[in-house]
């Protein structure tokens, strides 16, 4: 697209030292011909290209160098003081074009769109930091994405995601943060689902959980959502359940921004996904593992405005972090697979005796 810039046409899984994690997994998904919606990437560059032309880098650096981690007042005062140095900034103009193209790009009459965050450590192959910066959604002209574009980049000073940086020995000035621009989902429902069973870290299985709107709802925890465990060799649902979901997060026209509302009655114990949808989402689950060759933990949403299966949608995959870590062991009883099947053949010889 230009010099700060990048659509996700353009990206792959191996440029997350440019784009961050979760552009890269996003650009490598549409290259791979799956259905991600439309969006580019704010690439590093031109966050550190904010600092400078602002002459912010001494004083966003400097902040940072002065923190009291022991002192959680103190942590929360200097990130916020570094927050709004980064806000209150004028984003250079050659930046603001560029976004402003990609923009309106991205469809006719300012189309909804999310501005939200990818991030890694430079020199690192750390590309993710879930649930630490942030992520906006329902936002309506190239203005308003400039704005939150902003926002965006000043949340690599949350002081949870500070904190987290020093905890684990990272320099302030390593963290790259390259803000997506994506063409919102009008979602029915949305959700997680993992190519593994998180609970027991069955290979055998993928787990699907899902629930009213947008997926902030889950991901969150604030509601508790349907959950599927399908077997990825037979196709077959092995446990369904439909849990009672009351809260769902919708675009409010009123308030023009997303919050949590009440769901009618007659669809709080419905199932938010179809069969054929359950189905979908497993052929793609595996595809993913498939291309990645990894366990794989994976946002996705159905729109509302299509028919199926193209309203099944993609909307970020990164690899599992917990079981993929952990010493592969048998599932059942720490027993392998060999005493398994010997103790079963010895209980039929005992019932034959």
């Amino acid at each position: 697209m230009g010099r700060f810039t990048k659509t996700f046409r353009e990206i792959r899984k191996d440029m997350f030292q440019i784009c961050g994690g979760k552009a890269s997994h996003l650009g490598e998904l549409t290259s791979i011909g799956l259905s991600v919606p439309y969006g580019f990437c704010i690439i590093r560059d031109a966050f550190f290209h904010h600092l400078k032309e602002n002459g912010l880098e001494r004083d966003v650096f400097g902040i940072a160098r002065t923190i009291d981690y022991e002192d959680i007042a103190d942590l929360d005062k200097k990130t916020e003081n570094i927050r709004s140095l980064i806000e209150n900034a004028p984003m250079p103009k050659e930046i603001e074009e560029e976004i402003t193209d990609g923009y309106n790009s991205l469809g006719k009459d300012d189309p909804f769109v999310a501005v939200r965050s990818s991030v890694a450590i430079r020199d690192s192959e750390i590309s993710s930091f879930p649930g630490l910066m942030d992520t906006y959604h329902y936002l309506k002209g190239a203005d308003r994405v400039i704005d939150y574009v902003k926002k965006c980049w000043a949340s690599v000073f949350t002081s949870r995601a500070t904190a987290a940086r020093y905890r684990k020995g990272i320099d302030h000035e390593r963290a790259i943060i390259a803000p997506i621009v994506q063409r919102m989902v009008n979602a029915k429902c949305a959700g997680v689902m993992f190519t593994l069973n998180p609970v027991n870290g069955d290979l055998s299985k993928i787990v699907i959980e899902g629930a009213w709107g947008i997926g902030e709802g889950v991901v969150s925890g604030n509601v508790t959502p349907d959950r599927f465990v399908v077997d990825k060799v037979i196709l077959e649902v092995n446990e369904k359940q439909v849990s009672c979901k009351n809260l769902k997060y919708v675009y409010d026209p009123n308030e023009k921004k997303a919050v949590y509302k009440e769901v009618p009655e007659e669809d709080q114990r419905k199932c938010c996904l179809e069969e054929k949808e359950i189905m979908e989402l497993v052929r793609l689950a595996k595809l993913i593992e498939d291309h990645y060759k990894i366990p794989m933990d994976i946002e996705w949403a159905i729109d509302i405005d299509f028919e199926f299966p193209n309203n099944v949608f993609i909307l970020q995959a990164r690899a599992e972090s917990v079981w993929s870590k952990k010493k592969a062991e048998p599932v059942v009883g720490k027993k392998s697979s060999y005493e398994l099947l010997m103790e079963r053949a010895m209980k039929t010889i005992k019932l034959n005796q």
